[in-house]
């Protein structure tokens, strides 16, 4: 019996790489989420989190990144990449949001630099979902 022949089709689900990628962005996203809900001290050290406004602010925070974990999870397990690709444009305005505002304000250097660098990663991320 003779194997089938390849095709040139595009492979089903998302990619390897980029299956690789979201699985870093789920561990992160959970620790963050954790970071923001329960301790900001430890990614803030000056903030004060003694007044109701910033205890919703950080809290609602983790919040929002629980949610995108979570739409970035359900695209893993159904392996979906349409579903994939529409979570990390949505991040991609966040993150874009997030440095506009941190520049805005006078934010740390670092942090603007770092959202920057996990924007290019979920822009490649994006480019290659839409090229499979």
């Amino acid at each position: 019996m003779t194997p089938p022949l390849a095709t040139n089709a595009p492979a089903e689900g998302i990619p390897q790489p980029v299956r690789i990628f979201t699985w870093l962005l789920v561990c992160a996203g959970l620790f963050f989420a954790y970071v923001f809900t329960f301790n900001p001290g430890l990614s803030f050290p000056g903030a004060r989190i003694t007044d109701y406004s910033s205890q919703l602010g950080f809290a609602s925070t983790g919040v929002r990144v629980l949610g995108s974990v979570a739409a970035l999870l359900i695209s893993l397990i159904f392996n979906k990449p349409q579903w994939l690709l529409i979570t990390l444009v949505s991040r991609l305005f966040i993150e874009v949001g997030d440095i506009l505002v941190g520049l805005a304000i006078g934010g740390t250097l670092i942090n603007t630099v770092m959202i920057g660098m996990l924007a290019m990663l979920e822009l490649w991320a994006v480019l290659r979902l839409l090229k499979s």
